[in-house]
């Protein structure tokens, strides 16, 4: 590496010989540390490790003079060489008399010392794997540029400064960022070598490390948003589009430029053409079934050989399922294979308004008597959010009526605990109910259901205004909402015995990623799905492998 020319010069240093075991070894990426037959050497006072990595870095003979004029800026000359003179001899004292070579002008490293250095190591990588055209790299020099990746992930002399030297100081500088600048080449090839070789997993992951290293680097994040959408994650990739864009804002106050919002508008036009599109769907006839006092609205479509009970979460209305900006394109692409049962939990949509706090018992009996209703005596259940848990205790309750269990961003229990953390606590919630029925028939927390990407969506903000507006009320909804917090089916998941897929948007800002993956975990051969994304809301982003996943359980 060096302050002149290519940020890590392709005039190598030969590789490390690790037979060598009586060598110095010498790391200068990351703290600076000099080791001799495994044991540690000390390195002195803060201007002798300066003079190590200088001479380290740049691999030739340095001038006297200049060394000297760099340590002690404000020294006459004849000082400074004479305090250059003592720390060369206590330096090589430290090391070895044949570690470094002194002559009357200059002074260098040992071409031994180099050769034993990890950033004559670096450069070894580099020169077999970055600096050589693409067609002649064998599997071991791409190994080698993953090796160099991780070489050039520490920091150049991690933790030297000298505040008075001021070249030293803008020095070192320059050699941590060309250290960086170094791995986002290493990065950028190893992505396209993967993607060449079919890998799209390493391809991806060097993709986002080159991302980590440098998030305003637009070229990176474009690379990274076509490898998403080539791997078939376009909302994922739309995502980070919008990362990206607030980054810019926020730390540069502009805008992306013209090659990246082309890339998104397409990207968007990609996530549109692969939506489920919706047949020409009329809204079906609503039935009552009664389950006690009660009467629960349900609706069954679709010609499929089998049946699928769909349980909602806090709210639904069975008229707003068939609206374009909701759910009905996922229903009728669902509907191909399955005659879909829906029905409106109590208390919401069009069954029985009551306040009278529902628990999961009824939860259950009521799902037993749409059931009933609809004729359907075994179903794949469906179950999203809140409905989880309702879906948990049916099939463990019912396992002769339940084909499979489908659970989609929910969680094992309703509230927090000592013992669960992934859950709001109930003063959380309440402070989250005030603020969701102050709101209510507004779009109320649609950031927090459809995910930043969807909520600017106009046609999907007077869907779900809409949707709360007809499906409840502030009272009956605060009902609802804390009988659900006192939920809990932990104890019941190790007893769950039909098949079962667990699925979860990493992203997903009502509820947490780890609270579904725990119960995934919790569940007896139970599949983890996690997904790309950000929605909440099953039927957004890719909603593609969540029907293969659905058509995947067993009949």
């Amino acid at each position: 590496m060096s302050p002149h020319g290519h940020p890590l010069d392709e005039a190598a240093t030969p590789a490390m010989n690790p037979t060598d075991d009586d060598a110095i070894t010498l790391q200068v990426l990351g703290p600076l540390k000099a080791r001799r037959a495994g044991a540690a050497i000390e390195l002195g006072v803060r201007r002798e490790q300066a003079v190590l990595a200088w001479l380290a870095a740049e691999a030739r003979p340095v001038a006297r003079h200049k060394l000297a004029a760099w340590l002690w800026p404000d020294a006459e000359e004849a000082d400074a060489r004479s305090r250059l003179r003592r720390l060369l001899h206590s330096l090589a004292s430290r090391l070895d008399a044949q570690a470094l070579q002194a002559g009357r002008l200059d002074v260098a490293l040992s071409p031994r010392l180099l050769a034993h250095s990890d950033l004559g190591r670096l450069r070894a990588l580099l020169a077999a794997g970055l600096y050589r055209d693409v067609a002649t790299l064998d599997a071991a020099a791409i190994e080698g540029l993953q090796e160099a990746a991780e070489l050039a992930r520490a920091e150049f002399a991690e933790g030297l400064q000298l505040a008075e030297c001021d070249e030293l100081s803008g020095w070192l500088e320059r050699q941590r960022e060309s250290l960086r600048e170094a791995r986002k080449q290493v990065l950028a090839r190893l992505s396209g070598l993967h993607e060449g070789a079919g890998r799209f997993e390493r391809a991806l992951q060097a993709a986002r490390e080159h991302v980590d290293v440098d998030p305003l680097d637009e070229p990176a994040q474009r690379r990274l948003m076509q490898l998403l959408a080539a791997a078939g994650h376009t909302a994922a990739a739309l995502q980070q589009f919008e990362r990206s864009r607030t980054l810019l804002r926020e730390q540069l106050g502009v805008e992306p430029d013209a090659a990246t919002l082309s890339l998104a508008a397409r990207l968007h036009a990609q996530l549109a053409a692969a939506a489920p599109q919706p047949t020409h769907f009329e809204p079906q006839p609503v039935h009552y079934a009664r389950n006690g006092d009660v009467h629960l609205a349900w609706t069954s479509f679709g010609a499929g050989p089998r049946d699928l009970l769909f349980i909602s979460g806090f709210v639904s209305h069975l008229d707003q399922a068939w609206d374009a900006a909701g759910p009905a394109a996922f229903f009728a692409e669902l509907a191909r294979t399955h005659r879909v049962i829906l029905f409106d939990r109590r208390g919401v949509g069009l069954s029985d308004r009551t306040v009278d706090p529902a628990n999961l018992d009824d939860g259950v009996s009521d799902a037993l008597a749409v059931l009933d209703a609809a004729g359907s005596r075994r179903a794949t259940v469906f179950a999203v959010s809140e409905g989880g848990s309702i879906g948990v205790r049916l099939a463990l309750e019912r396992p002769q009526r339940v084909a499979g269990l489908a659970l989609f961003g929910t969680l094992a229990k309703g509230s927090a605990a000592d013992d669960y953390p992934w859950a709001l606590t109930l003063p959380q919630l309440d402070r989250w109910l005030e603020q969701i029925t102050a709101q209510w028939g507004q779009s109320a927390a649609i950031e927090v259901f459809a995910g930043p990407l969807h909520a600017r969506d106009e046609g999907l903000r007077r869907w779900w205004a809409r949707t709360l507006r007809l499906a409840s009320s502030p009272r009956c909804m605060r009902a609802v909402l804390r009988s659900l917090a006192l939920s809990d089916v932990r104890e019941l998941l190790g007893s769950v015995r039909v098949p079962t897929v667990v699925m979860h948007r990493e992203g997903d800002r009502a509820v947490r990623h780890e609270a579904a993956r725990r119960m995934a975990e919790a569940i007896p051969g139970a599949r983890w799905l996690p997904l790309p994304g950000q929605a909440h809301w099953w039927w957004l982003d890719d909603c593609r492998p969540v029907l293969e996943a659905i058509r995947a359980l067993p009949a």
